[in-house]
């Protein structure tokens, strides 16, 4: 900063040095002012670069692509100065070696599961079981054997929800696990398991897989698990030592329709028999029937067998009046942790 002083009359000499003696101080700091700072190499009027964030420079390595699983999103809002870039994530399959990945757009990895003696591809974006060769399901080698469906919710045993996605696999191949995991069970009353009755692999919406105890009301409430959904899906045969089934659309009060093995009509009226629990499941809905009339199949059919189809909502209880079982996800049929559901044929 400039300094003024006032020149005493008579002092010319030295008012003369002072003057001097400021002009070379003035012209020092002004070159100081613009000349390059070796301290710190920045030149002044530029910014220090600010977008880092994490992101290399254009030297370094190229940052990993997107939908990767060792990307994870900034949160940090890059500078004004930045280049703006796009944050969203690819949704969709992603190949991870041998194994698939599906990721949601706010970067959830559902991962699609192994299925023993199936082999995963993915084929036109959708994410396909294969059989293996051998299998234990009877299949040829190299024939499809089901799918994987990445927007499935089930709730959990504390009562949350988590996307596990769903495994929608051919009827042959349910059979074999419902029967792996019936044999598992030391206790003849614990032999029966819910392999999902809904054949999702159109449902082009969520699928929620819930459990509560508000099933079939005109019978005090009964521990179910619910398959909701939207849109009109196959329902299809879950029961492998059935005698044929019989679809009831007609004056059920408490449900739109009803599926019942003929078995069931042998035994008792008012508890569970031990020994024909899994015929003893009951299939039905509060949505709308592709039939509006009953209909009666008095012979076995095979697993996955299509026996209508419904909107909205499919419920499973085992339950007789005057007896219940309880219900929860220890009682689905799944591949780790992953529910079945059974394809329809």
């Amino acid at each position: 900063m400039e300094s003024r002083r006032r020149v005493v009359a008579g002092l010319t000499v030295a008012a003369v040095a002072l003057i001097v003696a400021g002009v070379a101080a003035l012209a020092i700091d002004s070159g100081s002012a613009s000349g390059p700072s070796t301290a710190s190499g920045t030149v002044p009027g530029t910014q220090p670069n600010s977008y880092s964030f994490g992101t290399p420079s254009p030297s370094a390595t190229a940052p990993t692509p997107s939908g990767s699983p060792d990307q994870t999103p900034s949160e940090v809002s890059p500078s004004p100065s930045a280049v703006p870039t796009s944050s969203a994530r690819t949704t969709g399959f992603v190949m991870h070696g041998a194994s698939i990945v599906y990721y949601t757009a706010d970067g959830t990895a559902v991962p699609m599961e192994p299925v023993p003696g199936l082999r995963t591809a993915l084929v036109e974006g959708r994410a396909r079981y294969y059989a293996l060769s051998p299998n234990p399901y009877g299949l040829r080698a190299g024939s499809y054997a089901g799918e994987f469906m990445p927007n499935v919710t089930m709730q959990q045993a504390d009562g949350s929800s988590a996307q596990t996605g769903g495994i929608v696999l051919l009827g042959a191949v349910a059979n074999r696990l419902i029967a792996t995991k019936l044999a598992s069970y030391s206790v003849q009353a614990d032999r029966w398991i819910v392999a999902l009755p809904v054949d999702i692999r159109g449902a082009s919406q969520p699928v929620d897989v819930v459990f509560d105890q508000f099933g079939l009301h005109g019978w005090s409430d009964t521990p179910r698990v619910s398959v909701r959904f939207s849109g009109q899906l196959p329902v299809v045969n879950i029961i492998p030592a059935n005698a044929g089934y019989h679809v009831l659309v007609e004056q059920l009060g408490v449900t739109n329709w009803q599926v019942i093995d003929p078995t069931r009509l042998g035994l008792s009226a008012t508890s569970l028999d031990p020994n024909h629990l899994m015929n003893e499941l009951l299939v039905y809905g509060t949505g709308t029937p592709s039939t509006r009339t009953d209909v009666t199949v008095n012979r076995r059919v095979p697993v996955g067998r299509a026996m209508l189809s419904a909107t909205n909502e499919v419920s499973v209880s085992l339950v007789v009046p005057g007896s219940r079982a309880d219900l929860g996800p220890d009682r689905v049929l799944t591949v780790n942790d992953v529910p079945v559901f059974v394809a329809s044929s």
